[in-house]
């Protein structure tokens, strides 16, 4: 029990040496920061003509240098319940959780290959088998063709499968 104590005690202090140091954000003007604000202030009607248009709603942050320029959300958290129309609909704030579900997949994927690309560490016209050597076809498999797919291919969905593949 001591040395489980002892050990979590270390373990602890021992990670603060790695701590990451965020910045603080302040907020500014945009003019404060080089953003043109009359730039802002059509972003900010286009915004709005595309809720008025029935997007449900958009959030949006902009930070240039450590400083929010931006902050604000537009439309409906909540319009409807179900199919009806709620008689009073819950507006979009800027703490507005969203669900994202599967976009994350390809957000964190883009990033993380861009900064791959970035350092140098992979070729997007590589093949995928190069990075991963049991990505190729195998002997009972119906859909053949990884063996010539690159990873740009996958990244533009265009590695050629059939959006209805069909196995007999």
């Amino acid at each position: 029990m001591k040395f489980t104590l002892v050990a979590t005690v270390l373990l602890t202090f021992s990670l603060s040496a790695f701590a990451v140091e965020y910045p603080v954000l302040t907020t500014a003007s945009p003019d404060q920061v080089g953003f043109d604000s009359q730039k802002l202030h059509r972003l900010d009607g286009w915004i709005q003509n595309q809720i008025d248009a029935g997007y449900p709603s958009i959030n949006l942050l902009v930070i240039k240098d450590n400083h929010i320029v931006l902050q604000k959300a537009w439309g409906y958290a909540k319009k409807y319940d179900g199919s009806t129309l709620l008689a009073h609909p819950i507006r979009a704030t800027t703490n507005t959780m969203y669900d994202l579900a599967s976009n994350t997949k390809m957000y964190a994927t883009n990033f993380a290959l861009q900064k791959l690309v970035y350092e140098g560490k992979i070729d997007v016209n590589d093949l995928v088998s190069k990075y991963i050597p049991g990505f190729k076809d195998m002997p009972g498999d119906k859909i053949k063709g990884k063996d010539k797919l690159r990873i740009i291919d996958i990244l533009h969905h265009v590695a050629g499968f059939s959006c209805r593949p069909t196995i007999s």
